[in-house]
């Protein structure tokens, strides 16, 4: 079958890798449609990452993410796989059988599987798991936690997109912070009802009153930088920063030793270190919790170009304007258009 292979640091290349034929125990084979390139698809790609990071492929095929329909299921996997399109990341479990994701075929333990609705277009959630999964352990963390609200920094991410709609869905407080008003206009059709535009003149005093207001204490920030240095100056007291990305750049974060005297906790977030991805059981719960609401528009990949395999480097190198993110296409997918 045709595969995209890792040949060294930040380099691929296609290829033909052996088909997997028989499912392993606990794992499923999977005729993938297509795959999203998030962040995470281009950091495995480069090698910068420490060992263990990855769950590794057979062949040393590239990829985490994509979406597919089950053909072979391998012992003690639900029936209910059987047959169903399902959207994969395939750093949830560790395994030595995982083959893909970037491949015509892959295998992967059931665990990293989430099944879609039927009436879903799988071309919607080519890279959708790895964000809803991070904003779900989120979520179950800081819940366990005992916060009541949460702020999120880049409100127009898919991450940030996935945790307004867990949030939504369980009646939690929202703060969500965009960039410009396109963000907020994007929010409000989602069902935001507090959106604050960073950088207007008034921001940390409205931001400051209703943070106060919702309780919202947990601030899930993908962006750092001069945002969170902003944010750490007017958070309530006892706020914790569930740091998960950095969209501000290099800019460092800068705040009076004030935040120390108000209980203010800064910790980064992985959803690898949540029991939520830990303890098997509770995976395979929040799992079917997520095919239960995936069908909200929040958990829909924001795709903004279709490439073939072959154009693999054109794909890793595409930018969009306003966020949209690569897509590659499996033969099977190939001119089934959106």
């Amino acid at each position: 079958m045709k595969a995209i292979i890792i040949t060294g640091e930040g380099k691929v290349a296609l290829n033909e890798v052996p088909q997997p034929d028989e499912a392993s125990s606990g794992h499923v084979i999977i005729k993938m449609k297509a795959m999203g390139i998030n962040a995470g698809d281009k950091f495995l790609i480069s090698g910068n990452y420490p060992p263990g990071f990855f769950t590794q492929s057979l062949h040393n095929i590239a990829g985490v993410s994509g979406v597919g329909e089950v053909i072979q299921l391998g012992e003690g996997v639900p029936d209910k796989f059987l047959g169903r399109q399902v959207t994969v990341y395939r750093s949830l479990t560790k395994s030595e059988n995982v083959v893909g994701t970037w491949s015509e075929y892959a295998q992967l333990p059931y665990l990293q599987c989430a099944i879609l609705p039927d009436e879903a277009d799988p071309l919607d959630y080519t890279g959708s798991l790895v964000n809803i999964i991070t904003a779900y352990g989120a979520w179950k963390q800081l819940t366990d936690e005992g916060h009541k609200g949460v702020v999120i920094t880049a409100g127009n991410s898919d991450t940030g997109k996935a945790m307004l709609g867990i949030c939504q869905h369980a009646d939690v407080p929202v703060i969500a912070i965009v960039r410009n008003e396109q963000g907020r206009k994007e929010l409000e059709e989602l069902g935001a009802r507090h959106i604050l535009i960073q950088g207007t003149e008034d921001f940390q005093q409205q931001f400051a009153a209703l943070a106060n207001e919702l309780k919202t204490t947990a601030v899930f920030d993908g962006v750092g930088g001069a945002l969170l240095g902003e944010l750490l100056n007017v958070v309530p007291a006892g706020s914790t920063i569930y740091a998960y990305g950095f969209l501000g750049g290099n800019i460092p974060v800068a705040f009076h030793t004030g935040i120390l005297i108000k209980g203010i906790t800064i910790k980064g977030f992985s959803n690898f270190n949540t029991a939520t991805v830990q303890d098997h059981d509770q995976l395979a719960l929040a799992l079917e919790e997520i095919s239960k609401i995936i069908h909200m528009p929040h958990f829909k990949f924001k795709s903004g170009k279709d490439f073939q395999f072959e154009q693999v480097n054109e794909a890793l190198a595409f930018v969009s304007s306003d966020g949209g993110k690569a897509t590659l296409l499996a033969s099977s997918a190939s001119g089934s258009g959106r």
